[in-house]
């Protein structure tokens, strides 16, 4: 092998290098706000459970969260051995992956496409998207669901284009393990997954089909395992509960897992982000201009679209815009759209090579731009979160009782001796003299009229409140007496 065709090979190895430099160089340790910290505090007590050691009772966020990453984590604490490094690893190792998934699915859909034209792709279009970008240094679950979205993809895909069977086995199994990583992803697998029980009976291929069956089974075992005792439905989200067709056309939601929520767009607009959007790649719409009607020509790029359909039905209809949850979207648009810039890049190069070159120069500084503006939100909240417990740590006394909301769940992660209580999971009517509360006025406006605003009011009207101390961002601790 040549030191030519060897060099793509390496770049997945050296995405994770470069991710890990820049966590170190940033002295960030992916954790910021309360999703990372309760997936942190899930793979510390999977980590017990698998040493058989006792665990807590389960709370909310277990019945909430998926387990695949913070199993994951756990997993890789055996080889790491700190639980917030193997949460790292976890985001490394799955953005790495992800790239080179994603290279061998445009490899797989365009076989005559050059291996330069590929990785330039994958380099622009994917690993300098802020939303992957930042989902590569996070402990949250968006890289790795989409590497085993990917992975199901290409196995899925792979049996279509090139006939193999059995490959239905390992997108089955892929996909059980991302659905067991991020709930919402079951709605962009389901028409894969119909399809592909489609072409296996077509084809009379009953051995494939008990196989993946029985792979996707047991590839659930071990997400039955760790939600045996904390739901009813092991997949059940309390976010499904809140869909509805109206929401497509609102931009401002009431729920009680995020208070008041006001957006620039309505929903229906938002879903169309991947198309031209900063947290993803604003130039991508430009490729429409080369694009052409054959390029979806193939069944395998309508299983694509419909997939992307089904689960932006279910993102439009969700109270809520998160931009990290169109992730999947842009992965499959990216897919769809490599037709087009490879003709770009092939004839670019060929009669406009300086125009082209200009144009991709321009494209990476702004990637950078909005890497760099997305990413920088994050190392914020995680300075505070930091920087409030080493404040803290010097205030309060051995085994405080703490009532608080909002950044309690981060603050568990940095001191565990300190006995948080949640404003938000319920109202009290009575505060033990000599506990504290750490609050910030700044929340009200979100969550006026709901526990964590009630129980505030409640507690300043019924008690006398001591400051002992002024934090940052408008937070504050005060001494109930």
């Amino acid at each position: 092998m040549t030191s030519h065709s060897l060099l793509p090979r390496l770049i997945p190895g050296l995405l994770f290098l470069c991710l890990a430099l820049l966590c170190y160089l940033l002295d960030f340790n992916g954790l910021y706000g309360q999703d990372a910290h309760e997936y942190l505090r899930q793979s510390r007590v999977i980590f017990d459970r698998l040493q058989g050691l006792p665990t807590p009772v389960p709370s909310r966020g277990d019945a909430e969260f998926a387990g695949g990453y913070p199993l994951a984590g756990a997993i890789l604490r055996f080889l790491v051995g700190d639980a917030v490094w193997a949460m790292q690893w976890v985001s490394w190792l799955s953005a790495a992956l992800g790239l080179w998934v994603f290279e061998r699915l445009l490899a797989l859909l365009a076989p005559g496409a050059r291996a330069e034209s590929r990785w330039a792709y994958a380099g622009l279009g994917l690993v300098l998207a802020p939303m992957f970008f930042r989902a590569g240094l996070t402990s949250m679950s968006d890289g790795l669901g989409l590497l085993l979205l990917l992975a199901s993809f290409f196995f899925g895909l792979r049996a279509f284009e090139n006939s193999r069977t059995n490959d239905a086995i390992l997108a089955t199994a892929f996909a059980a393990l991302a659905v067991t990583t991020r709930y919402s992803l079951a709605a962009i697998l389901l028409p894969l997954g119909g399809a592909l029980l489609y072409y296996l009976w077509t084809k009379k291929k009953w051995v494939s089909i008990l196989g993946a069956v029985l792979i996707g089974l047991v590839t659930l075992m071990p997400h039955f395992w760790l939600k045996t005792g904390v739901a009813e439905n092991p997949l059940a989200h309390s976010s499904l509960e809140q869909w509805s067709a109206v929401n497509f056309f609102k931009n401002t939601f009431v729920s009680s897992n995020g208070g008041l929520s006001n957006y620039m767009l309505p929903n229906l607009l938002f879903l169309l982000f991947p198309l031209s959007h900063p947290a993803f790649c604003l130039p991508l719409s430009g490729l429409f201009l080369l694009f052409k009607k054959t390029d979806l020509v193939l069944p395998t790029k309508k299983i694509l679209l419909i997939c992307m359909a089904t689960y932006l039905l279910l993102l439009g209809g969700m109270p809520h815009q998160n931009l990290r949850h169109l992730l999947p979207v842009y992965a499959l648009l990216l897919l769809l759209l490599f037709p087009a810039w490879d003709r770009l890049y092939c004839y670019g190069f060929l009669f406009f090579r300086r125009l082209t070159t200009g144009i991709l120069v321009v494209v990476f500084a702004l990637q950078l731009l909005c890497c760099a503006k997305y990413l920088s939100p994050t190392l914020s909240r995680n300075k505070l979160e930091i920087e409030v417990a080493d404040q803290l740590k010097s205030v309060l006394p051995p085994n405080a009782t703490v009532f608080a909301f909002d950044l309690d769940v981060a603050l568990r992660s940095y001191l565990p001796e300190v006995q948080f209580h949640n404003l938000w999971e319920r109202r009290y009517s009575a505060f033990p003299a000599g506990s504290f509360m750490l609050f910030n006025e700044a929340l009200r406006p979100q969550w006026q009229g709901q526990n964590p605003i009630l129980n505030w009011d409640y507690l300043k009207e019924n008690h006398h409140l001591i400051r002992r101390k002024e934090l940052p961002e408008g937070w504050g601790l005060w001494e109930i007496r």
